[in-house]
């Protein structure tokens, strides 16, 4: 199983649930999360809960994939930028509830999600850069919450966020007790929005919001056709190889002919 469904107080829980990978976004997840998408909708579920199994929430990317069709535009229909966008103009409340590492894609999944609760063991962070490709849809969507100077050095530096820094930028609505239960909290959270306003005000309220700031989802995918091969190729190799990358060799000024 990489997807797990059900359905509590009328609140559809999606589960990422691929612990071998650390629940990272393969194509197999994608196929299957936009399944479930679309049994919450024959399930007639008022709003969707994203959480993962195991100790991460989403470590990111499935590298075979990443090296086979994503960076070259291949695939299209697995592609977690189309996930991260139905999720996004999704018209029920959609939160994420996360437990551990959220790390590349599996930050980029919070941030096409209305609301996100978070433990304190969860971290975010977006290591894309040291491996060669890049953070296509954190890039588009990042800077409108925490401000284009904080979006651009967090995609720079890598570094990592913890539950309580990503509270204080806004990335987190909120932090729950250790010995709580996020994915409940979540459903909870839900179920008391669904339970306050009807489909239709809800739909539009979350049009108006996305309307004022759009993205431009295919900018998001055709960027990551713009880094050059050669650089990925070697970040990818460095990081199966459980190496260090030589970038060093693509800042040499090339030799003239």
């Amino acid at each position: 199983m990489t997807v797990g469904y059900e359905l509590r107080e009328g609140v559809a829980v999606l589960w990422l649930d691929d612990l071998a990978r650390r629940n990272a976004l393969s194509r197999a997840i994608v196929s299957r999360m936009f399944a479930a998408l679309a049994r919450s909708r024959d399930d007639n579920a008022r709003a969707i809960v994203l959480a993962g199994r195991g100790p991460a929430f989403s470590a990111g990317a499935n590298i075979d994939d990443l090296r086979d069709g994503w960076m070259e535009g291949r695939e299209p229909d697995t592609d977690p930028t189309r996930l991260f966008q139905a999720l996004t103009e999704e018209p029920r409340i959609v939160i994420a509830a996360v437990q551990g590492a959220a790390l590349g894609g599996g930050f980029e999944l919070t941030l096409a999600c209305d609301l996100v609760l978070a433990t304190p063991a969860a971290f975010f962070a977006l290591p894309e850069l040291g491996v060669g490709v890049i953070p296509n849809t954190a890039a588009a969507r990042l800077q409108r919450i925490v401000g284009s100077r904080v979006a651009l050095e967090l995609i720079l530096t890598r570094r990592r966020l913890t539950s309580a820094q990503a509270e204080k930028l806004g990335l987190v609505n909120k932090v729950v007790e250790a010995s709580a239960d996020v994915v409940g909290d979540a459903v909870a959270l839900a179920a008391q929005i669904v339970s306050q306003s009807g489909p239709g005000a809800i739909t539009a309220a979350k049009r108006a919001h996305h309307g004022h700031a759009p993205t431009d989802w295919e900018r998001v995918r055709a960027s990551l056709t713009e880094v050059p091969r050669a650089e990925w190729q070697e970040g990818l190799d460095a990081f199966t190889e459980r190496r260090a990358p030589d970038f060093d060799r693509f800042w040499r000024p090339a030799k003239g002919g």
